[in-house]
Parts: C-alpha cells; sequence; structure tokens
C-alpha cells in the first residue's frame, strides 16, 4: 500500500476543502459587511415648482410708486427647473421592525428654475427672472427589505435642514410704455426645510445601486423685498412673505465603500 502518496492526496484534498471553505467564509462575511456601512449617492432630477404667492403691504420710501397701506401680492409661475444632490450616508444592517432597513444621511442640494409668467395684484405684467435654492439635510430613510435576494428595493424617508432662497424676479407692466423691468422681487434668505420622499432601488452590482425617487420639499416662510427698479434706481416698496415648495423626480447611483 502506497501510504506517502495516501497521505499526500489526503493533505493536498484538506488544504483544498479549508481553501473552500475559507474562501466560502469570506464572501459571506463580505456580503454581511456590505450589509451594513457608509456609502456616497449622487442624483439629477426634474423639479416642479409650485406657484410663489409673495404676500406683503406696501410701504414705499419717498419718491418710489406705490401707496402705503395697499396690499403687495406677487404671483409668480415657474418653468420645469432641476435639482442636483449629494449624499454620505450609512446603512444598518438591522431595524426595530424586521422588514423596514434604516439608512441615515448628509445631503447638501442645489435647484434653479426660470420664471415662466406672473401677476402683480392680479394685474397683467411681462415677468422674468429666476429662482435656485441650497438645502443642507440630515435624513432617515427605511429600506423596505422582505427577502435576502430581493433586486428591488421600495423606500421612504424624510428630511429636515437649512434652506436657502436665492429670488431674482422682475416685471414690467403691459401699458405699452414700459419695455424693462420696473420692479423686482429680490433676496436670498434662510429657511427651515423639510422634505418627504419616496423610491426604489435597484441593485445593479455588489458596491452600486441605482435609485429612483420622487420628493416633495418645502422652505418655510422667508422674507424678500419688492424694490422700484426703473432707470437703473433701487427703491423699497414692501417686505414681502413667501413659502417654496417644489415636487422632484429623479434618478440617481449609490456607491457602498
Amino acid at each position: 500500500m502506497n501510504y506517502n502518496g495516501n497521505l499526500r492526496n489526503s493533505v493536498a484534498f484538506a488544504g483544498l476543502a479549508s481553501g473552500l471553505l475559507f474562501s466560502v467564509q469570506a464572501h459571506a462575511q463580505s456580503e454581511d459587511d456590505r450589509k451594513e456601512g457608509f456609502y456616497l449617492s449622487a442624483s439629477a432630477a426634474a423639479e416642479f415648482l409650485n406657484d410663489s404667492d409673495f404676500v406683503g403691504t406696501q410701504n414705499p420710501d419717498a419718491g418710489v410708486p406705490g401707496v402705503a397701506g395697499a396690499p403687495a401680492n406677487v404671483n409668480v409661475e415657474y418653468d420645469t427647473g432641476f435639482a442636483l444632490r449629494g449624499a454620505i450616508g450609512y446603512q444598518f444592517k438591522n431595524g426595530l421592525i424586521p422588514f423596514l432597513k434604516p439608512r441615515v444621511e448628509v445631503e447638501a442640494s442645489y435647484a434653479e428654475a426660470d420664471v415662466d409668467d406672473g401677476a402683480f395684484n392680479g394685474g397683467n405684467q411681462t415677468f422674468g427672472g429666476s429662482v435656485n435654492r441650497f438645502t443642507a439635510t440630515a435624513a432617515l430613510y427605511n429600506d423596505i427589505v422582505w427577502s435576502p435576494n430581493q433586486k428591488v428595493i421600495p423606500y421612504f424617508g424624510s428630511g429636515i435642514g437649512i434652506g436657502v432662497v436665492d429670488a431674482d424676479i422682475n416685471y414690467f407692466p403691459n401699458n405699452g410704455v414700459a419695455t424693462a423691468p420696473t420692479f423686482e422681487v429680490d433676496g436670498n434668505p434662510t429657511g427651515l426645510v423639510t422634505f418627504s420622499a419616496i423610491g426604489a432601488t435597484v441593485k445593479a452590482s455588489k458596491r452600486f445601486d441605482i435609485f429612483a425617487e420622487g420628493r416633495y420639499t418645502k422652505v418655510y416662510r422667508r422674507d424678500f423685498t419688492r424694490s422700484f427698479v426703473a432707470g437703473g434706481g433701487e427703491g423699497f416698496n414692501a417686505n414681502l412673505r413667501d413659502d417654496t415648495e417644489s415636487f422632484g423626480v429623479g434618478l440617481g447611483v449609490r456607491a457602498k465603500f
């Protein structure tokens, strides 16, 4: 009997089995590690801003057109805009509810839209300009996971933070005389921002996810200024207030690390 040959075969088989076992264990461990950890995300969206209703009372400086105590209501409609978002997040392996897997994110976003139309106190004017919004938020999401092999993962979440809305809106009356802006609504006030989101994630690979998301965003109660700007000057007419609301639909990618 060839004991040396059998011994060599046994050692080789044991080594191969150990190698396979280590490989399976390492693979399983890496799979577990990928269920919890940090990730980066980036997304782009079409942004649909709700009409703005800038509301105030006229209190014009001396020599500035207007009637003290009269309403100063500026309604503005917007074209479809865009939003760009970037975030760093952390995926937790388990949550308080078995099928909900929580994620936390810190996000920065920028959105912009051009003015389409508008009216001052219900009148007939030509409007132009744009509005942009910057937000910094912290958010909690929950992935809805019912199977370890699930390829499409619905999710929902909400966030809170600060938002800066920079408005540069101008208009002139359609009276056949004015052809350049006579009044302007501007300002870049900071306010509280909140958002709610729903979406779905598709696992593109072990490291990368692709997601689609719908999001409602609101920046609360900021102050703006209505000014008379005809002739190159700038005379105060009224302080205005407004909330900025929008709904966005976009696509993005997450990279785990």
